[in-house]
């Protein structure tokens, strides 16, 4: 918790297990709800920082959460399979009404608002947008919409309560009637929009676009009197050219190449790009493959001449990995599948047809890595499984099931006999490619781990666990160092081909080098 006047950090509030999706102010603003991917919404003192209750009840990811004005209700909606929309009576905790997913007016909850008068809210899910009584759990009004508007990401209520703001995932903002739900407006936007509020005087209206744009609205003519596009974004993924003399970042609107040893910016990718959650180099390093939206593009690293997309995920690609033999392309989507793709070499158009779509995971694919013959597919998977697959059939040749929550990465060792990955639930295992055996866990880590990466002898590895680094020796399994320099989570981490330096990527903006000949951190 910080100041709003001085900019100052007063509070921390520490008890979750995992990531804190939203928080919400009680009416007085004595007590702090945090909605968490541990299932669970967390109540706080705010003057203390203690904690003060914890709300179980859902089954999975609660996503959103919310006061109702009057302070007699809290609403807390959950994400992904098994969602249910949440009413809880503040002062004894209980509670009072659970709606279940059987009803698909509550599926894939993203946001709840309460409306600044009573205990009404209104709810955000897959296509629809819903105003429900607190405390009776009643279905009030389902509001219209568009067609297909796919995934609702913010709702807001203005503050009269006349209208609620609608944030939706196809790049427009919905503006409906309260009383009666009917649609009064539908503000067309370049991007996905993910969060909204207005103005105290209620005659603006503010929106936040996935790629990081901010627009202000005139509530009067949703004309937009205001834009600023000018932010230090997330930074979702990591690479090193495979000659060590540029390192790539993915962030939330663009791909850029930096000097290892400088620090110096050396280009900026310009095109059609989203929010990069993947980019890879093949391994000569002349092309340079990203993801973001439901897309993997190419693209010349020489030139840094975009080269085409690859298209047929219906949801967004979080991984793209090349062949060791250059001919394919590996995409893992929130699709649940596995897109694999031609490259066409020697040729000016290198974008191939889609070889196969493989299917078996049950939630998204986080990651995707070749072994090193290129005749498997290693993939992690939010179903918290790992998957080999046959490349030539598309066939699945094995299922490890170890970790207990998502699997966000899979890499291979320098000399492709084991493989690790990081998962949620806090566990690094080695795993023996040839048998599929479980051949280490390497514990300790405070938090989820998210990244991992073998050094290029293949002695260490190393794992990211909330904003720290974690160096564990492979011959023992003991921990030997810990370095920490980020202020929020680590989502990359990947050595130098001579790995000397370690290259970490964070939401909090920054790229840290780490010289492991002397144990320094560079940013």
């Amino acid at each position: 918790m910080w100041d709003a006047n001085t900019g100052e950090h007063i509070l921390s509030f520490i008890g979750h297990r995992d990531d804190i999706n939203e928080v919400s102010f009680s009416r007085d603003g004595k007590i702090l709800a945090t909605a968490s991917d541990d299932n669970t919404v967390g109540l706080w003192d705010v003057n203390t920082g203690e904690w003060v209750a914890s709300l179980q009840g859902h089954s999975n990811n609660v996503h959103s959460v919310s006061f109702s004005s009057d302070g007699t209700v809290i609403a807390s909606g959950s994400y992904r399979v098994g969602n249910t929309l949440c009413f809880w009576e503040p002062r004894t905790r209980e509670r009072i009404n659970t709606i279940t997913s059987d009803q698909d007016d509550i599926a894939h909850i993203h946001s709840v608002a309460s409306l600044p008068n009573g205990s009404i809210f209104a709810t955000g899910s897959w296509g629809k947008i819903c105003l429900w009584e607190g405390r009776t759990g009643k279905l009030l009004i389902t509001c219209e919409a568009e067609e297909s508007i796919g995934e609702i990401w913010a709702v807001v209520f203005s503050p009269d309560g006349k209208t609620l703001a609608t944030g939706i995932e196809n790049n427009a903002i919905l503006i409906n009637d309260v009383s009666t739900g009917l649609l009064l407006k539908t503000i067309h936007t370049k991007e996905p929009i993910t969060s909204l509020t207005y103005s105290p005087d209620g005659n603006t209206l503010i929106s936040v676009g996935k790629e990081g744009t901010i627009n202000f609205w005139d509530v009067d003519t949703y004309n937009v009197k205001k834009t600023i596009t000018d932010f230090s974004f997330q930074v979702f993924s990591i690479a090193y050219a495979p000659d060590g003399s540029s390192l790539v970042t993915g962030n939330m609107s663009k791909i850029s190449f930096w000097n290892p040893k400088t620090g110096e910016l050396q280009k900026t990718l310009v095109g059609p790009i989203g929010s990069v959650s993947s980019v890879t180099f093949s391994a000569d390093g002349k092309i340079l493959a990203s993801a973001d939206f439901n897309l993997a593009r190419l693209w010349d690293v020489e030139t840094g001449r975009f080269l085409g997309s690859f298209k047929g995920h219906t949801n967004l690609v979080r991984s793209v990995a090349f062949s060791p033999d250059g001919s394919m392309l590996a995409s893992g989507s929130q699709d649940n599948t596995i897109g694999l793709w031609e490259i066409r070499s020697g040729e000016r158009n290198v974008i191939g047809e889609r070889l196969d779509t493989i299917v078996g995971h049950t939630d998204d694919v986080h990651y995707v890595t070749f072994s090193p013959d290129s005749n498997t597919i290693v993939s992690a998977s939010d179903d918290n499984t790992i998957r080999l697959w046959d490349v030539e059939t598309g066939n699945l040749i094995n299922t490890l099931v170890e970790h207990t929550r998502a699997v966000h990465t899979v890499v291979f060792s320098p000399d492709g006999n084991t493989f690790a990955s990081a998962s949620r639930d806090g566990k690094v295992c080695l795993w023996d490619f040839n048998t599929h055996e479980l051949l280490n866990t390497f514990r300790g880590h405070t938090r989820n781990s998210i990244s991992v990466d073998f050094s290029p002898d293949g002695n260490v590895l190393t794992s990211s666990s909330g904003d720290a680094i974690y160096f564990w020796d492979l011959s023992t399994g003991d921990h030997i160092n810990t370095f920490t320099g980020h202020t929020t989570m680590i989502n990359s981490v990947v050595y130098s081909p001579d790995g000397e330096t370690v290259a970490s990527g964070s939401t909090d903006g920054t790229i840290l080098l780490w010289d492991l000949t002397k144990l320094v951190s560079d940013r």
